[in-house]
């Protein structure tokens, strides 16, 4: 991609910086676009309350101690009272969990919003996984596994009641990273509006994408399916433009199924849990060498959640560790440190951190263990969503799993003992092909790098450092290839680190200022 030249003078006087996005003489970022207007993302909208903003120190309503026996429903009852309480006095309340252990044989559940469950502190309070194997905590109601390999489900989306839609501007290319949204007409939308964008996956865009010849033991695959939706709200409109909340972190071409055939609705927003929260315990359970697909614990779950978070928590032998589902948007999770002893014996992998939802942000945060996903993305996952600061020991990967995610910045992250796979799978899993566009790699390293470039797309690495890796798409479940490497991603400064040190903090910085910085903890 030809880069303007004073982009390219950029690149050979200051190499500590990159074009993509550096900072100018007032210390504040510039970006690089493509020739249609594409651009990295803006990804400090990821976290609670959209990012910058401090999670709250809920006050004690009640406190529970371990009885040395089944506390399951011993603290079930303590949230209900607990939520029942937040509701009548319109404020968050937290339960408070003495110092001991909890005997948990079945899931317990925060159902209601202002509410939060806190430990004495990761080495004082442990809830301990007995019985059958479970789900140890979910945060909202029961919904589908954010793990499985997703065929043709889609993500959760809000009813949709009839009301304005309309569709994007016929032949108008909408490049990633921006917050406007051409329309064919804006008559009936209001700022302050929830709108469901649904892009359709059309033949063209699959043979496109050469997705459309995805074969598994003589069987055909199908790669994302009919749709992909994505929900924004409206922040302001001039003329047939809409300026969303949230930057897009995909592209829509009328080529392949944007312009008319891409269609925008104004819904009712949808309901989700809010001002939710897990702090300072340890979610345990027996150390097991068992196949992904027999009985398991797993740790936590989000499921129609916003602004909700999960700091200072241990998770020991879980299998799949923290999933976010695909309705779950604005999430930190905060020093949350994960640890395997015991691996997988399948060719099918856990997860440590899941990531289908949308605005989460993942710092300070660790895992240790070989065989485990460190941090994967799930089916039409949409940013901008966030790796910062975080550490990962093991011989598996970080890696979007399946798909078409889009939207993902890994910053300051460490793999030591693995990979960051920005990768086409292929026909592995269910036929999870192309599994991130849009993604970033800033200033990280790992024993090897697999940036690949997909078609239409880009994916960056960048001040990221780790042996270079050329892959070529699987063709089948059983490890063959089909033996031609698939073109490399955008790298800049291979090997040496960049300015800013961080991504997510500077651009934090510039669009709230820096107490916004100061409010998360740096």
């Amino acid at each position: 991609m030809k880069l303007p030249a004073f982009l390219l003078l950029t690149v050979l006087t200051a190499s500590a910086q990159s074009p993509w996005a550096h900072l100018t003489a007032e210390g504040h970022l510039a970006y690089a676009t493509t020739p249609r207007g594409d651009r990295i993302a803006d990804f400090s909208y990821a976290g609670y309350m959209a990012g910058g903003v401090a999670l709250p120190n809920a006050p004690v309503f009640e406190t529970l101690t371990p009885s040395g026996a089944d506390d399951t429903a011993a603290l079930q009852s303590a949230l209900d009272r607990t939520a029942k309480a937040a509701a009548g006095q319109h404020k968050t309340l937290a339960l408070l969990l003495a110092p001991g252990t909890f005997h948990l044989s079945t899931t317990v559940t925060l159902t209601a919003s202002n509410l939060v469950l806190r430990g004495s502190g990761p080495t004082k309070t442990v809830l301990a996984l007995t019985g059958s194997p479970h789900l140890g905590l979910r945060i909202g109601v029961k919904s589908a596994s954010t793990n499985e390999d997703d065929d043709e489900a889609q993500p959760e989306a809000p009813t949709e009641p009839a009301s304005t839609k309309t569709t994007l501007s016929a032949n108008t290319y909408v490049p990633s990273g921006t917050q406007h949204l051409p329309v064919a007409g804006a008559a009936g939308f209001a700022p302050g509006d929830t709108i469901l964008i649904a892009h359709p996956i059309t033949p063209e865009y699959n043979a496109f994408m050469g997705m459309d010849h995805l074969v598994r033991s003589g069987r055909e695959e199908h790669w994302i399916g009919s749709k992909i939706i994505i929900e924004r709200r409206i922040a302001a409109i001039s003329a047939n433009t809409l300026s969303l909340d949230v930057p897009l972190t995909d592209s829509y071409d009328p080529k392949f199924g944007g312009g008319a055939l891409t269609t925008v609705q104004k819904i009712a927003p949808p309901h989700r849990l809010s001002q939710i929260g897990i702090e300072s315990l340890t979610i345990a359970c027996p150390s097991v060498s068992i196949n992904l697909t027999d009985p398991h614990f797993d740790g936590i779950q989000l499921t129609s959640v916003e602004d909700a978070w999960l700091r200072d928590l241990q998770l020991e032998e879980t299998i799949n560790s923290l999933s976010v589902a695909s309705a779950a948007r604005r999430i930190t999770i905060d020093h949350v440190d994960i640890v395997q002893h015991s691996p997988i014996l399948s060719p099918a992998k856990n997860f440590a951190f899941s990531l289908a939802g949308t605005q989460t942000l993942v710092m300070h945060s660790t895992v240790k263990g070989d065989k485990v996903f460190f941090v994967a993305t799930q089916a039409r996952e949409q940013g901008p969503n966030v790796i910062l600061y975080c550490n990962f020991t093991g011989d598996q990967s970080l890696e979007p799993h399946q798909r078409w995610g889009t939207g993902l910045l890994v910053d300051n992250a460490t793999v030591k003992g693995g990979a960051i796979n920005f990768i086409n799978r292929g026909a592995m899993g269910s036929g999870h092909g192309w599994t991130m566009g849009w993604g970033v790699v800033w200033n990280s390293s790992a024993d090897t790098l697999s940036i690949q470039q997909p078609p239409g797309a880009i994916d960056w690495a960048i001040g990221s450092s780790g042996r270079r890796v050329l892959k070529p798409m699987p063709i089948s479940g059983n490890g063959k290839k089909n033996g031609t490497n698939l073109p490399e991603g955008t790298f800049d400064s291979y090997n040496h680190r960049v300015k800013p040190d961080s991504l997510y903090l500077q651009q934090l910085s510039d669009r709230l200022g820096p107490q916004s910085l100061h409010n998360i903890g740096f």
